[in-house]
């Protein structure tokens, strides 16, 4: 493991845009979506954008986790307006953590990013992660002025705390939703979880595994549309999914 840490830092993005050459080669984008359809047309209208001015290549995967609403519509609305945004479809609705584990394995290019489908991160910063891919496996931000409720800061810092002592793995933002990695990561790390600790498993499998990541401060923005589905778990829930994927970790 590693543990750098990078400050936002702009002079990265001055230097690229006065190269006037675009940062990163190739990447695979993966948005998990379910029920979205208020927040979607945005959160995609952006991640094309991003993409766009700073990948040669690049491919956008939104998996519609079982959506009832117009997701579905308004992927494939996008995809006709570009081939490069695509639709992953899981039915009947399996959960973040299978859409996550869905999304990387159709991912065809070397590097790898999450997000939400939640418009809440700029999606241009990923230029400033990818330098680091260079030395790690894994590039992992933290949200900086993070623009939750304060039940969900206090959930998270609690989350945190917690599989960090159970795991032994210590992480500065565990849950955030904006991640990059090598497509080498997805051939060491075996994703098997079904519950809601995907994260937690990710920085787990990657540290049994000799692999290292860096963390990097990441914009965050308040959600302008939609509500959150993800349920907000109990201690009590959070103690049992833990000792159980700690349990798979060792067997």
């Amino acid at each position: 493991m590693d543990g750098t840490e990078t400050p936002p830092d702009r002079s990265a993005e001055a230097t690229e845009a006065d190269g006037g050459g675009k940062p990163i080669p190739e990447l695979s984008a993966v948005m998990p979506a379910y029920n979205e359809e208020e927040i979607l047309p945005l959160a995609i209208e952006e991640a094309v954008e991003a993409l766009e001015a700073q990948c040669d290549r690049w491919e956008l995967i939104v998996v519609d986790d079982g959506s009832t609403d117009r997701t579905p519509e308004i992927i494939a609305g996008w995809h006709e307006r570009d081939p490069r945004v695509r639709a992953a479809t899981q039915r009947p609705n399996q959960g973040y953590t299978k859409a996550l584990i869905r999304g990387f394995s159709e991912a065809r290019y070397d590097a790898i990013f999450y997000t939400d489908a939640d418009a809440q991160f700029d999606l241009n910063e990923i230029s400033r992660l990818h330098p680091l891919l260079a030395d790690h496996d894994m590039v992992a931000g933290y949200r900086v002025d993070r623009q939750d409720p304060w039940i969900r800061l206090l959930t998270s810092a609690t989350y945190n705390r917690l599989q960090s002592w159970v795991l032994g793995v210590r992480m500065r933002d565990v849950n955030c939703a904006f991640k990059l990695f090598r497509k080498s990561f997805f051939d060491v790390v075996h994703l098997d979880s079904d519950g809601f600790l995907i994260d937690a498993e990710l920085y787990a499998r990657a540290q049994r595994a000799g692999l290292t990541w860096a963390q990097v401060g990441v914009t965050h923005r308040p959600r302008e549309k939609g509500s959150t589905t993800v349920k907000l778990s109990t201690v009590t829930e959070t103690l049992r999914e833990l000792w159980r994927l700690r349990r798979r970790l060792r067997g």
